[in-house]
């Protein structure tokens, strides 16, 4: 970001009193709020202040890393985000209890500032059934942490896989809500048909404290040409595709859907489909959310660039191209070859038009600017993986009264 000439600043930030200045900058989105810090050393210092944090609009800080394992996992954190006070970021997780029943956390998903990790027996790691024993949401700003417990909807069939998303909007509500789809063999249907797999929609509510089955009506049929959302029902999420909250809605990519982004709401509900960019599907590409608009991010079929598009109007659903990364231009390299991944897509900058990757063969954490053309190294991951969770982070600093009663 551009700062402002230094003499002009000076003036403009003299006189002012800090508590007013703090309502102000409150006002304000994470751009201009940023920018502001180019003002005075002051400004800089009121900004990063740990006393204002909660009023001020946060961005991304950096990036939890985490390998899941038997040995209770490995924990990291590279920053992003230059602060003149060093926020207090706990990457090991100390600060969760250590409850008899916590063998072993394994992270799962994470939404505006929390996180969700799932605790089972680590007897049973290998078992996606009996040994998931709940889930964990926590604060990493403030430490807070609940408890959640295991969906306790009963099975259609054989369980395979949970998929399970966090979905938390503290403007709207203080409350959070869990949408899980659970991979499941049904039984035939008629004499002579075999097995199929299909995931059942799941939803739990901080509010109430409770989980909710959604019944799927499946004699809904298409109508004029017009595809049902309830035939988007029962297919499995691609974990690999990462998903989005936009509009209040959890969108995803889809096995058997690759053409397809699927919203779902807070109930698990199917409330929209949304046809994705006609460009080559040999491999899914990548659902995410920037500045408020729906993303979708392709790597080609020969491995050499990927395409950043941005649905600019959701109601038109209408993709505009936003640019286009060319691996070999940029790095020499392809982000696939000799039956290796090079660099993985790690996400797209929350309020800016920046692309993060990891490179396997070096351990770097990579930044590319869209705007400006520019790469730039953010840091070292260390022993990366395929395994290796690298998890966007932006802090939300106000208590949850939620999370409290949650213990």
């Amino acid at each position: 970001m551009d700062c402002p000439n230094p003499k002009k600043s000076t003036a403009a930030a003299a006189g002012l009193p800090d508590d007013p200045l703090v309502e102000i900058l409150s006002r304000l989105p994470v751009k201009p709020l940023h920018r502001s810090k180019c003002v005075a050393r002051s400004w800089r210092d009121l900004i990063d202040d740990p006393a204002n944090q909660k009023k001020l609009a946060q961005t991304l800080e950096g990036f939890f890393l985490m390998d899941d394992g038997g040995d209770g996992g490995h924990f990291g954190f590279v920053n992003v985000l230059a602060r003149s006070v060093p926020l207090d970021i706990d990457p090991s997780f100390s600060f969760l209890p250590s409850l008899p029943e916590i063998e072993t956390l394994d992270f799962s998903d994470s939404c505006n500032g929390l996180l969700l990790f799932e605790h089972r027996r680590m007897s049973a790691l290998g078992d996606q059934g009996s040994d998931l024993l709940g889930y964990i949401v926590c604060n990493p700003a403030t430490k807070e942490w609940g408890a959640v417990p295991n969906c306790d909807c009963p099975s259609l069939g054989f369980v395979h896989w949970r998929y399970t998303y966090l979905v938390f909007d503290p403007a709207v509500t203080p409350h959070f809500h869990l949408v899980q789809f659970r991979e499941e063999s049904q039984p035939p249907a008629a004499p002579g048909e075999g097995f199929f797999d299909m995931a059942t929609p799941h939803a739990y509510s901080s509010e109430t404290g409770t989980w909710s089955h959604i019944q799927i009506d499946w004699n809904l049929q298409e109508e004029q040409g017009q595809l049902e959302v309830s035939s988007y029902h029962g297919l499995i999420p691609r974990m690999s595709s990462w998903h989005a909250i936009v509009n209040g809605m959890l969108h995803l990519k889809m096995l058997g859907a690759d053409d397809v982004i699927v919203a779902v709401d807070v109930q698990g509900e199917t409330r929209r489909i949304i046809p994705v960019p006609k460009v080559a599907r040999w491999y899914p590409g990548y659902v995410a959310e920037s500045q408020g608009c729906l993303h979708y991010l392709k790597e080609s079929l020969q491995w050499d660039t990927l395409s950043i598009w941005i649905l600019k109007d959701y109601g038109t659903q209408e993709w505009v191209l936003l640019d286009t990364l060319n691996f070999l231009e940029l790095f020499g390299k392809k982000s696939y070859s000799d039956c290796r991944r090079e660099f993985r897509v790690v996400t797209i900058h929350p309020d800016c038009n920046v692309i993060f990757l990891a490179q396997y063969s070096t351990g770097k954490l990579i930044s590319y600017d869209m705007d400006r053309k520019e790469v730039s190294v953010i840091g070292t991951l260390g022993n990366l993986n395929r395994e290796t969770h690298i998890v966007p982070y932006i802090p939300y600093f106000s208590e949850s009264p939620v999370l409290k009663n949650m213990h």
